[in-house]
């Protein structure tokens, strides 16, 4: 996939965000950048997507950087702070959706796990102010132990057919008809009903729950810190309409606002690209 690049790069770099499990690259040629994945273990098909463009400059980050860079020392691959380049790919992005983000905002990556900067325009760096355990990994896990999904599309799929509320106790179904002091179809308790096993009704209450939890840390850092709102990326919310839906209601019932990115994958790997076309620039290459 290809779109637009703001800033006047005059040589043709790639950015790389070596994650746990993809590996996100991201090629500027021109104005134009070209995103592409590959499974984070399979360096052939790194070496030769990087090798087939012949950058002048390779920047990668994230946590698989180090050893990307020590395994394919043909290709003098750089490594960058994987957090400063989600900072710089951010607002790159947000402007390709026409998203007009705010002085200072929570960046959230779910990707395996979820990590939670402080963006501040203006500010060298980002601050890290939080994160979790839960994340991609976890749905995946529990996927398979729970409806032995294998793959996480497949866990998707299967969570778009499905109702949590018959998997979930809600706050309606522990009052019954009494008056409740929150939204009778707040969640409770996440798997404390059960009435379904269904697996679709099982993955759309993984789902819920690790949205849910990620949304109420990010509220309250929100709050705490006197913040616009959050800025979701990362591969977890890759084509994943339920995860972004109880992102948004969880954000909408705490009055906060809630961004997602289009290519939101892609943040870290955009930002490593904008590294290497800068550092082209200061160097005359």
């Amino acid at each position: 996939m290809s779109m637009p690049f703001s800033a006047n790069a005059r040589s043709q770099v790639i950015g790389i965000d070596a994650g746990a499990t993809l590996c996100k690259l991201a090629y500027i040629h021109g104005k134009m950048i070209a995103t592409h994945t590959i499974p984070s273990g399979d360096f052939a098909r790194i070496r030769d997507y990087i090798a087939a463009r012949a950058p002048v400059r390779t920047v990668a980050a994230g946590g698989g950087a180090v050893a990307l860079a020590a395994d394919l020392p043909e290709l003098e691959i750089d490594v960058a702070r994987e957090f400063e380049a989600w900072a710089l790919g951010a607002p790159v992005l947000a402007r390709r959706d026409g998203i007009d983000l705010p002085e200072r905002y929570l960046l959230v990556s779910l990707g395996t796990g979820t990590s939670i900067l402080r963006i501040e325009q203006g500010r060298s760096a980002p601050i890290r102010v939080g994160g979790c355990a839960l994340g991609g990994g976890t749905l995946l896990g529990l996927g398979e132990l729970l409806l032995g999904t294998k793959s996480f599309q497949e866990l998707v799929a299967c969570s778009l057919r499905g109702d949590r509320s018959r998997v979930d106790l809600l706050v309606g179904d522990i009052y019954g008809g009494a008056d409740t002091p929150l939204p009778r179809e707040l969640n409770a308790s996440s798997f404390a009903k059960l009435s379904s096993r269904e697996p679709h009704d099982l993955a759309h209450a993984l789902m819920g729950m690790i949205g849910e939890n990620v949304a109420l840390l990010c509220g309250q850092l929100i709050r705490a810190q006197n913040l616009a709102g959050a800025l979701y990326c990362g591969s977890t919310l890759t084509d994943n309409p339920v995860l972004r839906q109880v992102l948004q209601a969880v954000a909408e019932l705490q009055g906060q606002r809630a961004w997602f990115l289009e290519l939101g994958a892609f943040c870290g790997a955009v930002g490593a690209a904008v590294m290497a076309a800068d550092r082209c620039d200061e160097r005359g290459e």
